[in-house]
């Protein structure tokens, strides 16, 4: 079984694929990629999808990139259950703020994460959402648990 940890970004800028895996190998990660730094769908400017190995004997994370731009897109089904979501809750005082987030994204980064994951995993996995809050003005949701804010506190609670 696996769970998505989403990032909600409020800008239309991304980093390349390059530059997320720069900040992986500064902060001393090893890992392996799909697309491969040698092939030409990791130089695309318009990147939409990445497989990323941290463990060999773990699955690796899927990260999918939706914008509202892209055809063939799930941004704008999955945020509009993301705010129909948020509105059935009862009266949180994170909720408006929650809306807002929502509501203004430009994209949403969305990284199949296996339950099994190590603790290795998460730490790998922190530092590409903190690589890419940082980048995108983004906020990380986790299924099961809720919407966080960017010190890291729960926003509000999602089940």
């Amino acid at each position: 079984m696996s769970f998505y940890v989403r990032v909600f970004s409020q800008v239309e800028d991304f980093p390349s694929l390059y530059a997320i895996c720069e900040e992986l190998k500064d902060s001393g990660y090893e890992f392996a990629t799909s697309p491969g730094s040698d092939e030409p769908e990791f130089k695309e400017t318009d990147w939409r999808n990445m497989v990323i190995q941290y463990d060999e004997s773990s699955k690796p994370i899927e990260l999918e990139r939706d914008t509202k731009e892209h055809e063939e897109s799930v941004f704008k089904e999955e945020q509009e259950e993301f705010l129909d979501e948020i509105r059935k809750l009862p009266y949180a005082k994170g909720q408006k703020k929650a809306l807002e987030i929502v509501k203004n994204a430009e994209q949403i980064y969305a990284f199949e994460v296996d339950e099994d994951i190590t603790e290795g995993g998460w730490d790998f996995l922190e530092c590409m959402l903190d690589f890419l809050c940082d980048a995108t003005d983004g906020y990380v949701q986790v299924d099961e648990e809720g919407l966080y804010d960017k010190d890291g506190g729960l926003l509000i609670e999602m089940e």
